[in-house]
């Protein structure tokens, strides 16, 4: 039975935790009621909380005075036995402080390595592992020529734009790509 003690205040998913909203049509007189479920707030350090002398023990099923919560448990939850250990122990990559993941260089920046980083696994990945080949069942084999051929032109293109902006030239001259040209209007 996996069971944590809490050590700080939480919001956690208790069944039977409901809010009621309760609107009266002024004209009919008739009311309408919708119930929510919300997370239940649980304090160890308030009396009318703790379900065991100054504590709050809480768990995935029905055991005696546990509450019984929806969903993973937090840092901030003391396991008392060995299946709540193996719980919080595969949870515990997931968990983030607030404050502590928060680089000094901002939220911009640190969204901008983040994204940096999973594009170097990902480019890392394919270098190591074959692409899947890729089925041209049911493709029309013009169209599909067509295409390779519009994906060697723009190939090419970008290499074209690398050798510009390392040589520190110019990009005014560009020409269109064949995607772009087809789509300007002739006046």
């Amino acid at each position: 039975m996996a069971r944590w003690r809490l050590m700080q205040s939480h919001y956690l998913n208790v069944p039977g935790t409901e809010w009621e909203y309760k609107e009266t049509n002024r004209t009919t007189g008739r009311q309408a009621r919708k119930v929510f479920p919300v997370p239940q707030f649980l304090n160890p350090d308030d009396p009318a909380d703790q379900n065991y002398p100054d504590e709050i023990i809480v768990s995935h099923r029905t055991n005696g005075r546990d509450i019984v919560f929806i969903g993973p448990p937090t840092p901030d939850m003391e396991p008392l036995d060995d299946e709540a250990r193996a719980i919080s122990d595969r949870e515990r990559p997931k968990w983030k402080h607030p404050i502590e993941s928060l680089s000094s260089q901002g939220y911009s920046q640190s969204m901008l390595d983040d994204l940096m980083r999973q594009m170097s696994e990902i480019q890392a990945g394919n270098r190591t592992a074959p692409a899947a080949p890729v089925s041209t069942a049911g493709v029309d084999p013009s169209a599909f020529t067509a295409l390779q051929a519009q994906v060697q032109a723009l190939t090419e293109m970008n290499a074209k734009l690398l050798e510009r902006l390392n040589d520190d030239e110019p990009l005014d001259e560009i020409p269109p790509t064949p995607i772009q040209a087809s789509s300007v209007r002739r006046l």
